[in-house]
């Protein structure tokens, strides 16, 4: 069967009525926007809805819709609109394939290229087997396996590979995925079955029609039902010679829920360790991001080398305290960043030099992404549904109780958020505690399964 990439079609779709100004702006950007078609078949488009609202508004203009899908599809065909719950019911199948489409799309950070990568001694051996898997013609080492802490730089390396190749060999098709982000699309196929086959059996075929497949954080990958279809994914790519760069956050050796057959065959290649940067690393880390900077927000040596010592445990704290800085001298407009002004900005900022044994922020929220079946894109994104919020309320105040890591840095490690936000989600949590006793008995089981 034929697989067509349904969201591409619709927004071409939605693009041309855009430009058509036939809606004004903020009611096609609220409504029509929201609107998606989940497949077309026997010359049938089912177009999904979220409100009695947008329904009133494409109901009216069927003939507008139908005449713009069939300049783009090709073939004439009919349109029909169905609430989005109850497509998710009747198509659960369209629901997986689109699903998987959005996941094969592999859309990298253009900011983490191997030309922004600040190569040390602590991370260069990692830096050369990413770049040679690039360039070279033969791969001498399948898979490649980097591990270390949080915040070192193995997701940069993940994102420059695929930058490399989509821009030096657009050829190749490359596979990106968070393993958490990974399992729940395998999970959702197992679920499923439809009239023109296995939906596990097509997910399997698009994820191995790769040429290089890249897997973060494969620590996550404990699912024992989903492990069965990595083996089988992870045996044909190696078989047809695909190359597999995958990360985690511990040795192989050391990764727990994960069957012994993968873990062999994680350490049967080439496995390599990023360390926290040492001191000239983290200034080299340092000048780079200040580049630009120099003449609108000059910085002293004293303060480069005050944050490359200080904050040198964690990459994502060394260049977040920076922008902090760089941030603050635009509202104060000092005459240079030096040590006291940077103090004083700084001063409530916790340094992350914790014993490698105390709990992460990481740890943290691996613990309370299990225990609701969620994944990190899931609480690092912006979604209010209640289970959403209430996960993030639990990991900022776990976070902020157990591992003594700064507002600055858990707003980080939940998608970027400030440190206001991150305060009154720990105040939230608190009044929680005291009034909610589903959410206290939650806590107290996931701080169980901390300690």
């Amino acid at each position: 069967m034929a697989t067509f990439d349904f969201d591409t079609i619709w927004k071409e779709v939605l693009d041309k009525i855009e430009e058509s100004q036939y809606f004004s702006e903020d009611t096609f950007k609220n409504w029509i926007r929201k609107t998606n078609l989940f497949k077309i078949e026997n010359q049938i488009a089912y177009v999904s809805y979220r409100s009695k609202i947008t329904f009133s508004l494409i109901s009216k203009e069927k003939q507008l819709f139908e005449e713009t899908l069939n300049f783009v599809w090709g073939e004439p065909v009919s349109i029909q609109f169905m609430e989005f719950r109850e497509m998710q019911k009747l198509m659960p199948e369209e629901i997986v394939q689109q699903r998987t489409v959005e996941l094969l799309k592999a859309e990298f950070n253009p900011d983490y290229t191997f030309e922004n990568f600040v190569e040390g001694k602590s991370n260069q051996e990692a830096y050369a087997a990413c770049l040679a898997s690039c360039t070279q013609s033969k791969h001498y080492f399948n898979p490649i396996m980097i591990y270390g802490n949080s915040g070192l730089g193995k997701t940069h390396l993940l994102h420059a590979i695929g930058n490399y190749l989509q821009t030096e060999r657009p050829e190749l098709k490359v596979f990106y995925s968070y393993s958490g982000d990974l399992v729940s699309i395998l999970l959702d196929a197992m679920k499923t079955k439809n009239v023109h086959g296995n939906t596990v059996e097509q997910v399997q075929a698009q994820l191995i029609d790769n040429d290089y497949f890249l897997i973060d954080d494969i620590q996550n990958l404990t699912q024992s039902s989903s492990q069965e279809v990595f083996f089988k994914v992870y045996n044909s790519l190696i078989s047809k010679g695909a190359q597999i760069i995958i990360t985690s956050d511990m040795h192989p050796s050391q990764l727990t829920g994960i069957q012994d057959r993968l873990v062999s065959r994680f350490t049967k290649g080439l496995v390599v360790n990023i360390q926290r940067p040492e001191f000239d690393t983290s200034r080299a880390i340092l000048r780079k991001k200040l580049e630009g900077y120099e003449e609108t927000c000059p910085i002293s040596d004293e303060v480069v080398d005050f944050l490359a010592h200080k904050f040198s445990d964690d990459v994502r704290s060394l260049e977040g305290n920076l922008n902090r800085l760089i941030f603050n001298a635009t509202l104060e407009n000092p005459d240079v960043i030096d040590l006291e002004f940077a103090q004083k900005v700084l001063s409530d900022t916790i340094i992350l030099s914790t014993p490698s044994d105390h709990l992460s922020v990481k740890d943290i929220k691996k613990a309370v992404t299990v225990y609701y079946g969620l994944s990190y894109k899931d609480v690092e994104g912006h979604a209010r549904q209640r289970k959403l919020t209430t996960a993030r309320h639990m990991i900022v105040y776990l976070s902020h109780e157990l591992s003594d890591t700064s507002w600055t840095q858990i707003g980080y490690e939940l998608g970027k958020r400030d440190h206001s936000t991150i305060k009154s989600s720990y105040e939230r949590a608190v009044k929680l505690l005291k009034t909610d006793k589903a959410f206290a008995l939650a806590m107290n089981q996931i701080k169980e399964g901390l300690e």
